[in-house]
């Protein structure tokens, strides 16, 4: 088939997106291919298409375990074979799946790169026929990057195994063109093509609005629009405070953060995309894999972490090409705060040592062991025994990450699987010598199919219903066939995970020197969106710059080009000011009813009144007009 039959065969579109056809062409014929889409982009089908043409296997080396999930349950849902690889997977289920890929069950297999660099992994991959080799989030590889993994850095060792006949894929969302650099040479792409989005998307009004009252401008902005909102915060906390403000203040809306359990984050999303709540109140958490077409508005309550985070948080807007607004509240507080979150974010090393220790402890890693081996973790429950702050466990646990000695997924739900270890005859004996497990297995056989092939999915909930048994009761019969080596039996599991990609060190070293080069870089980044925040030129315009090092026409809609082309006198200005104060006396109500693109040119305006006079202040906050 044509690339234009599978795309309408698999997805029903008439026609690639602009840019999207040059890629997937680019794949087929066997080079190697670097993309840089912007969020919304639709860079998935450019791999996916080319999966379902090309005779083999396309393995994709992803970052994002939930992200994984919900291609991989898209797939299916269109029929297309696939299957993903991660940490979280025991080993039994892992070479399962690897052996259904021997056999050529799947299209496209999706691997975490902690495990493609397992010993266990790169045994199969010279049988697994692998015809195109992609790596998603591809800016992961750099060190210069906010969101680097150093597990990034042995996908160009796999390559060596499949050889250069085999191209190699790298897509990300967003990246400067010295991390471009770092990619390339990383990933040792070869006379490869390069192709690069649109970074100026037309439909997106930019504002960034310096204020002391951002709850004011936030509720009035919500009050007076319509359309579905995201507020991005920075903090659990903050995240929490503002979604319970907004509900007495009237305003339909809900909350998501990493520290909700996995039923309510995904029923907050759900409710979010059917719009059954307008606003979405959330941390950076909120957003990998959801794609809702119709968001009218972003708020930032304060920066993102980089400018590479903020340009995709706030490219979630007007996905569906319809005029939306990307609105940054910041203060100077708000980048001091920000400073000071990354320095905490950097622990000393007698603290990562001591939260190392601790948690090896409290998961029970004797010394010289756990190499690939996952377990869950409470940083809560492992500072509270240890006796330090749950904010250096945490944070040590990611300098461990960026040393790439362990994993860290948080909020990682899995659910429970089963699969029969034996045929269908043991089954049927079993069931004839221990009569009290007859009725489980047979509503296990009825109801999930496969079950002698793959891991298949389980709910202990609704199996205890069908079953009018207790759901303790359950879990220890599904205990008992797991000891009588009938099926295996992987419980849930809903929080955080770690897995060891180092065996556990009485003497660990840390490479401070790495951690420090990470430190810097970060504070550099935020100087940039800081750059962004206060700068006086276009903000589309500034992002082109950013992202492709070349200048850019104004765009003509952000707050800095309204500004220049409505060209407002102080006089003119001066008099809308008296009107308002007329109007409502109070302070805070008075900037509040300030238009937004020019916010800044009447605070200026109403502060020289009030140097000069002509606008009193008292102690209530209140202007009083002087005549």
């Amino acid at each position: 088939m044509t690339s234009e039959e599978v795309l309408k065969k698999y997805w029903g579109y008439e026609n690639f997106r602009p840019g999207q056809k040059d890629i997937v062409e680019s794949i087929v014929s066997g080079k190697d291919t670097l993309a840089l889409l912007p969020t919304g982009g639709g860079k998935s089908i450019c791999f996916q298409v080319p999966a379902l043409i090309l005779n083999g296997l396309t393995l994709v080396v992803s970052p994002l375990i939930a992200l994984m999930k919900d291609q991989v349950d898209t797939l299916k849902k269109r029929d297309i074979s696939a299957a993903f690889l991660n940490s979280g997977q025991s080993r039994e289920e892992v070479n399962s799946i690897l052996e259904n890929a021997l056999q050529g069950y799947y299209k496209l297999l999706y691997v975490s790169p902690e495990r493609l660099i397992t010993n266990n992994f790169r045994e199969y991959i010279p049988n697994l026929n692998i015809v195109q080799l992609v790596v998603d989030e591809a800016h992961c590889i750099s060190m210069w990057g906010n969101d680097f993994r150093p597990s990034f850095r042995s996908i160009a060792e796999v390559r060596n195994i499949l050889g250069k006949g085999v191209p190699i894929s790298a897509f990300t969302a967003s990246a400067p063109s010295w991390i471009q650099n770092d990619i390339i040479e990383q990933l040792k792409l070869n006379s490869h093509n390069k192709f690069q989005g649109v970074f100026s998307r037309e439909n997106l009004v930019f504002k960034n609005i310096f204020t002391e009252n951002k709850r004011t401008i936030l509720l009035t902005s919500l009050k007076q629009t319509t359309g579905s909102t995201i507020v991005f915060a920075g903090t659990r906390r903050e995240v929490q405070d503002l979604a319970f403000w907004l509900h007495q203040e009237d305003i339909s809306c809900t909350f998501y953060h990493g520290g909700l359990d996995s039923n309510t984050r995904s029923k907050r999303q759900q409710d979010w995309i059917n719009n059954k709540q307008r606003v979405m109140v959330c941390t950076n958490a909120f957003g990998m894999g959801v794609d809702k077409p119709d968001v009218r508005y972003v708020f930032h309550f304060s920066p993102a972490n980089t400018p590479e985070d903020y340009y995709q948080e706030a490219g979630r807007a007007g996905r569906d090409g319809r005029k939306s607004y990307c609105i940054l509240l910041h203060d100077n507080s708000d980048w001091t705060r920000a400073k000071e979150f990354i320095l905490q974010q950097h622990p000393p090393k007698a603290t990562i040592e001591r939260a190392y220790h601790a948690t090896m402890n409290f998961v029970g890693i004797a010394p010289g062991t756990g190499l690939e081996q996952t377990f869950a973790v409470d940083w809560t429950s492992i500072a509270e025994k240890y006796s330090m702050k749950p904010s250096e466990v945490y944070y040590s646990l990611k300098s461990l990450e960026k040393l790439g000695q362990i994993t860290l997924s948080e909020g990682f739900n899995s659910p429970s699987r089963v699969r029969f270890i034996c045929d269908y005859t043991e089954v049927y004996d079993f069931k004839i010598r221990h009569p009290q497990f007859e009725y489980l297995l047979d509503v296990l056989l009825r109801s999930y199919g496969g079950l002698f092939e793959n891991y298949v999915s389980i709910s202990e909930e609704q199996l205890s219903r069908r079953l009018k048994k207790d759901i303790v009761d359950l879990v220890k019969q599904l205990q008992s066939l797991q000891r009588a080596s009938l099926l295996d039996y992987i419980p849930r599991i809903d929080g955080p995970i770690i897995t060891l990609v180092e065996p556990r060190s009485m003497y660990p070293t840390f490479s401070m020197n790495t951690l420090n080069s990470l430190k810097d870089t970060r504070l550099k980044s935020l100087e940039n969106l800081n750059e962004y925040a206060i700068s006086r030129k276009c903000r589309s315009a500034f992002w082109v710059e950013y992202f492709t090092g070349k200048e850019s026409n104004n765009c003509g809609n952000c707050d800095f080009c309204l500004s220049q082309t409505i060209s407002l006198s102080p006089k003119d200005v001066k008099s809308e000011i008296f009107e308002l104060i007329r109007e409502e006396s109070q302070l805070d109500k008075v900037i509040n009813l300030f238009p937004l693109d020019n916010k800044e040119l009447y605070i200026e305006v109403l502060n020289d009144l009030i140097d000069c006079g002509l606008v009193q202040k008292n102690d209530d906050n209140q202007l009083i007009l002087q005549s």
